[in-house]
């Protein structure tokens, strides 16, 4: 690779090195992409269908009339109903995350290719969808504590009886 330009030869050198560059950043993209999928689905498999599951028992238990005080019964009904929404809005709001740091690392892949740009802090942590990250974890952990609290509250309901 040596020419009779050293200039010439200092490009191609930059070239190369923002290639590989590029090629982890392009790693680190397809691995944001596939947490994003994988999120989505872990998501649902378990907070979703937790208090869907939970909701379903405290109705028919309801049916059965077997649930006392009554007002434990509609506040149980709430609490998982409102687990499995705020679980759907953790999911949603984990895979915009995900979209965004996504998107993120593919505008700094594009910054490889011009020579004029700094590489400087290129692997640094994706800023975009940081705060939607933190409040879809925030969901996931009501979703989670709405459902221990309805489970709690419907096992004391049916052990003090």
């Amino acid at each position: 690779m040596t020419t009779q330009d050293p200039k010439q030869d200092e490009c191609a050198l930059e070239l190369a090195r923002r290639q590989r560059i590029r090629d982890s950043l392009g790693e680190w993209w397809a691995r944001l992409a596939k947490m994003s999928s994988i999120w989505d689905l872990e998501t649902v498999k378990h907070l979703v269908i937790l208090n869907a599951a939970g909701f379903a028992g405290v109705s028919t238990l309801l049916a059965s009339n077997k649930l006392t005080p009554q007002c434990i019964g509609p506040a149980t009904l709430l609490g998982y109903g409102f687990a499995v929404l705020l679980a759907v809005l953790n999911m949603h709001l984990g895979g915009k995350s995900f979209e965004r740091m996504a998107s993120e690392v593919k505008d700094r892949i594009s910054l490889t290719g011009q020579l004029s740009e700094s590489m400087a802090g290129i692997f640094d942590r994706p800023k975009a969808g940081r705060v939607l990250n933190i409040v879809g974890q925030f969901c996931g952990w009501m979703s989670a504590t709405l459902a221990a609290a309805s489970t709690v509250a419907v096992g004391i309901s049916l052990v003090s009886r």
